[in-house]
């Protein structure tokens, strides 16, 4: 008698642990987070707008997978997103960001949402001023995003007649950034093309300029 209370126990035991582990993944699964996901493409630098995204609920499973949580709305895309993209906080530009003028003297076709490397010319050499430049609007001058601790410094290129030269650019497998004349540009560019690529010097800082982060 005394074997079958301590069965009948330890079946109502683990009949209880059981059902415990069922209810607490039942409530996990029924735990959720807001999210934001994007409801059509949008080019790098675009400022979002209501009918560009939309808010969600996903199952929080307890990874420690971020999402963005907040609202999106009025903030600007720091590249290009597909529509049906679940946002992340580094979808979004911070907003210490600025829009300045840029004339440039020579560039590739250019839209918005493109994104430039930058040279300037200083004493016949071409210095990198910029990388991963955001263009929000084409013409002349276009319309560019930098950060707003660069502001004082792109106006002053802008306000000086600096000439300036810009890459449609990604930024994969570019070269660092250095002052560069003609005659490392020739030798560099010659021995690449005879299948003999030579390694860049290394970069010399300029007394005039530098490159900006």
């Amino acid at each position: 008698m005394r074997r079958q209370v301590v069965a009948v126990g330890l079946t109502l035991v683990v009949i209880a642990v059981i059902g415990l582990l069922y209810l607490q993944a039942l409530a996990q699964s029924r735990d959720t987070r807001r999210a934001w996901v994007t409801t059509r493409d949008l080019a790098a630098g675009s400022v979002i707008a209501p009918a560009d995204v939309e808010r969600v609920r996903i199952p929080d499973t307890g990874d420690p997978f971020t999402v963005l949580e907040s609202s999106p709305i009025g903030r600007r895309a720091a590249h290009a997103l597909s529509s049906g993209t679940l946002l992340v906080p580094d979808d979004l530009l911070g907003q210490d960001t600025v829009l300045v003028p840029l004339s440039l003297r020579a560039a590739p076709d250019l839209a918005a949402g493109d994104t430039l490397d930058v040279y300037a010319l200083v004493g016949g050499q071409a210095v990198l001023v910029g990388r991963d430049v955001i263009v929000v609007a084409t013409g002349d001058p276009l319309s560019v995003l930098v950060p707003a601790s660069q502001e004082p410094y792109w106006i002053a290129l802008q306000a000086g007649g600096v000439e300036l030269y810009a890459a449609r650019s990604s930024g994969a497998e570019v070269a660092p950034g250095g002052d560069v004349d003609v005659p490392t540009a020739i030798g560099q560019l010659a021995g690449a093309a005879d299948g003999n690529a030579v390694s860049l010097p290394a970069p010399t800082p300029s007394p005039t300029m530098r490159r900006q982060p």
